[in-house]
């Protein structure tokens, strides 16, 4: 039985990415071997790369996401996807994912992209009569009025920026 190839998607481009990084080694480190040929994939703003296990980085191609091993190409059967923040979280990741077919263990990228955005996803689950928690949304700059916040959705509560 052929071992399937796995990239271990981490990082993010959020100052998130070390808690995935952390994440990622825990998925690396008990990835069964004898199923699995798990790679390390860092997606990093500063750039997109395969580490391996002696912490050599080496460039992912992002026209195919494959990386060169040896002198072998080596391409993924699929991707587990535990990037935090952008591209990750937000449909960016999956959705280039889906466009070189590369099946990978997130939602897919709309409901990524409107599960992200807290806005538009309450607004579309308020539209089919979902309730959803009492919210007050503010902006950068925003004139605000504790007391108008508390009023409307109490005490305890807790923050949440976008």
């Amino acid at each position: 039985m052929m071992k399937r190839k796995i990239a271990i998607a981490m990082g993010g481009y959020s100052s998130e990415y070390k808690i995935s990084l952390n994440s990622g080694e825990l998925v690396y480190k008990h990835t069964d071997r004898d199923l699995f040929e798990p790679y390390r994939a860092h997606i990093l703003e500063e750039g997109w790369f395969i580490v391996l296990d002696n912490g050599e980085k080496l460039p992912i191609n992002k026209a195919d996401f494959s990386v060169e091993i040896d002198n072998e190409k080596i391409t993924f059967d699929s991707v587990f996807n535990i990037i935090h923040g952008t591209p990750g979280e937000d449909g960016i990741f999956q959705g280039y994912l889906e466009m070189l077919n590369i099946p990978q263990t997130a939602c897919d990228y709309y409901q990524a992209a409107l599960t992200f955005n807290k806005r538009d996803c309450i607004s579309i689950l308020r539209a089919y009569g979902i309730k959803t928690a009492k919210n007050f949304f503010l902006n950068k700059g925003d004139n605000y009025n504790e007391d108008e916040i508390i009023d409307r959705v109490g005490l305890p509560c807790f923050v949440k920026s976008l």
